[in-house]
């Protein structure tokens, strides 16, 4: 008896245990937004086409409700009238409602309109069925509010709601009509197709859900490796990969529009020496400095200052003309310089410096960026030749 008792507490304690998230998946709340957006995008799509083809079957039938006419009453062929046209009347202005909320976002309005949907044609399904015809105004009852339930993709509570409405307005016409509950009445094929329904729906959702986050996680993700693989992990500049596709795109577009295209190779005074004497640390920390302040000294958007590889940087400056892009480069210079960062082991300075080298062009089909690319790394080099701490312009036309 005591082992009984303790079972039942037992089944009690873990039945209490259950809440409703346990049986309905939760839409994480940064998701929710977009997941209710989701939800009312595809409701009124398939409100829309469940509506429009509804009218439809509902005209087609016009014609052999009248070769019918002497099998049915005029009583019940006037409620089939009058429930087509209220239904044609009702979907006719869902279409323009909608539209017209949905252009200025009014998301509220909206869910709003698609219960207002639902509810008319739940009592106007529910009309014919007020009357002792009961197989044909059954049938449209069934293809009508259930239909209409099952259909949009409504949040569980309210699909879950809808059922329960249709079920009991279902039981309250059907006892309306002194139909009795028995094995195999219309009662018991409801309560079976309810019950049915609201799981396969409860699973149906479960599964929109998972799939809906995993899809959206999956996405964050390869945009966080897309820009992780752009992006230079000590400097947190765009790093080689990314300044190729970048030049690739902008060499393109300057050669439809016959503008210039300018390309710096930038190099970090005696670095090695800088390592050396103050450790790979403290290269990194100066190489980090170097990198905010280029990035800093790069106002427009089309510009692009990335590091190409250990101690060097590359800057790219489309639509400027070389003398503009000179001055920029001059004082890209004396920016590095002017951050006085102190170098014991500088053959030229007391503090880290920057050499530069300069190539620009107009793109044709003669030349190509990996020429530009080049004629800058033959221009650098003659910067360090000539000194460091400067910047050295290509004179050599781009051409293969």
């Amino acid at each position: 008896m005591e082992e009984s008792e303790g079972m039942v507490r037992s089944l009690i304690e873990k039945l209490k245990r259950i809440r409703f998230n346990d049986i309905l998946w939760v839409v994480p709340p940064e998701l929710k937004d977009r997941f209710d957006r989701m939800q009312l995008k595809n409701s009124l799509y398939r409100l829309k086409l469940l509506g429009a083809v509804t009218v439809i079957f509902n005209i087609l039938n016009w014609p052999i409700y009248i070769l019918r006419a002497d099998e049915i009453s005029f009583a019940l062929f006037c409620k089939i009238f009058w429930g087509d046209l209220s239904q044609l009347l009702v979907t006719v202005l869902f279409f323009p409602l909608t539209g017209y909320f949905s252009k200025r976002g009014k998301i509220s309005e909206l869910w709003f309109i698609c219960y207002a949907f639902i509810a008319l044609n739940f009592i106007i399904s529910a009309y014919p069925m007020m009357s002792a015809e009961i197989f044909l105004s059954l049938q449209l009852f069934f293809t009508g509010t259930f239909l209409y339930t099952f259909v949009p993709d409504f949040k569980p509570k309210i699909f879950i709601s809808s059922l329960v409405l249709w079920y009991f307005t279902f039981l309250c016409i059907l006892a309306h009509n002194s139909r009795t509950f028995a094995v195999g009445s219309p009662q018991v094929l409801a309560l079976n197709i309810f019950l049915i329904a609201v799981i396969i729906r409860i699973f149906h959702y479960n599964s929109k859900v998972k799939t809906f986050v995993n899809t959206f996680r999956i996405n964050a993700l390869n945009e966080k490796l897309e820009a992780l693989s752009m992006t230079d992990e000590l400097t947190k500049l765009d790093n080689r990969r990314s300044f190729l596709e970048r030049v690739d795109l902008i060499w393109k577009q300057n050669h439809r529009l016959n503008l210039p295209v300018t390309v710096m190779m930038i190099d970090v005074d005696y670095f090695k020496k800088y390592n050396d004497s103050l450790g790979h640390l403290e290269g990194d920390k100066a190489l980090i400095a170097i990198a905010q302040c280029l990035k800093n000294h790069v106002k427009r958007e089309t510009d692009l200052i990335a590091r190409f590889g250990g101690e060097e940087f590359v800057c790219l400056l489309p639509f400027i003309e070389k003398d503009e892009a000179l001055s920029f480069a001059k004082a890209l210079v004396q920016k590095v310089e002017d951050m006085k960062i102190p170098h014991p082991m500088s053959s030229h300075s007391q503090y880290v410096t920057i050499s530069v080298g300069m190539a620009n062009t107009v793109p044709n089909n003669d030349n190509s960026y990996t020429q530009l690319l080049d004629e800058a790394d033959k221009a650098l080099y003659s910067a360090k030749e000539s000194g460091r701490n400067t910047v050295m312009v290509s004179d050599v036309n781009v051409s293969p």
